[in-house]
């Protein structure tokens, strides 16, 4: 299980300087944001790959990169709105979907993630069912490229509406609905435990029913207040009774979930998703925190 870092977090720092950073710090692998770029002239954009700049030179110098700072590229991230009211926006971002999948079998890179988005007005079940639909030519793609597609079950509170979860995979209940809906080998779960923790679901357990789905780990930590959450209640908009950490920093029993992961077999790549409020004062501390949080993980990986 290589251990990771999520370079998102970066912004507009260029890639191939977050990657060498990456590499120094002692990661392994990256999973790397592939966001729809126009009129792309590199392979790079801030602290994302560009999709459409990948041709022959460009994939050479992304793949030199990488082996230059000895990582693997582990998931390409796929955030774009394939359940879109407007036909026009959600065919572009099938179509992009469809790009990033292709290109993720021409690199070797095994996973591709994606969340399913939703309006207030769509239910979650009616969200994965449609979802479920419009992924069915990407399936194929995606069989014949060896690329797993990890479905983000972070319940993205607060992206449309503060007090609604834009996500619709975020609980187990729901991941029974999108097997149902989606028989492929292709598609399983990108785990976050930290969203699992504020919401009162025990990671490990989660982990365990799932083993065999999960096939990318994109991971968080949470605080929660107890106190605050007496005075606020859990429906208060956009939370304010709990927050999310980096991994090590907060709830989440790090050293049960990755010994049960070793246990199960689960080969999914752990990549650190810097969400943490305490370490973004600016990028120098954004760092110092990416690599406490490694040494802290290293310690259950060795």
């Amino acid at each position: 299980m290589r251990l990771g870092v999520c370079t998102s977090c970066f912004g507009d720092v260029g890639l191939p300087e977050v990657l060498r950073w990456a590499g120094q710090a002692g990661f392994g692998a990256v999973d790397l944001p592939a966001p729809p770029i126009r009129g792309a002239e590199t392979w790079h954009h801030g602290s994302a790959v560009a999709v459409a700049g990948l041709d022959g030179p460009g994939r050479d110098a992304f793949l030199a990169a990488l082996d230059s700072a000895g990582l693997q590229a582990a998931c390409l991230a796929c955030d774009v709105p394939l359940l879109d009211a407007d036909a026009d926006r959600a065919g572009r971002a099938r179509d992009h979907l469809g790009r990033v999948v292709e290109m993720a079998g021409v690199l070797g890179v095994p996973v591709v993630r994606l969340p399913i988005l939703r309006s207030p007005a769509m239910t979650a079940g009616d969200a994965i069912a449609e979802a479920a639909r419009r992924l069915e030519p990407i399936l194929e793609t995606a069989e014949a490229g060896d690329v797993r597609l990890a479905i983000d079950t972070d319940p993205h509170v607060g992206r449309d509406r503060p007090d609604v979860p834009a996500g619709a995979a975020f609980c187990p209940e729901l991941w029974e609905k999108l097997f149902t809906h989606v028989r492929s080998e292709a598609v399983g779960l990108a785990l976050d435990p930290g969203p699992l923790r504020w919401q009162g679901i025990d990671p490990v357990s989660a982990l365990t029913d799932y083993a065999e789905k999960i096939v990318h780990l994109p991971v968080r930590d949470a605080e929660t207040m107890a106190l605050r959450r007496q005075d606020c209640g859990i429906l208060r908009p956009g939370g304010g009774w709990w927050r999310y950490r980096l991994p090590g920093l907060g709830e989440v029993d790090w050293r049960r979930l990755l010994d049960r992961a070793r246990e199960l077999g689960v080969a999914a790549a752990l990549a650190i998703d810097h969400a943490d409020p305490t370490y973004q004062a600016n990028l120098d501390a954004m760092k110092s925190g990416l690599a406490l949080s490694r040494r802290l993980l290293a310690q259950w990986l060795a």
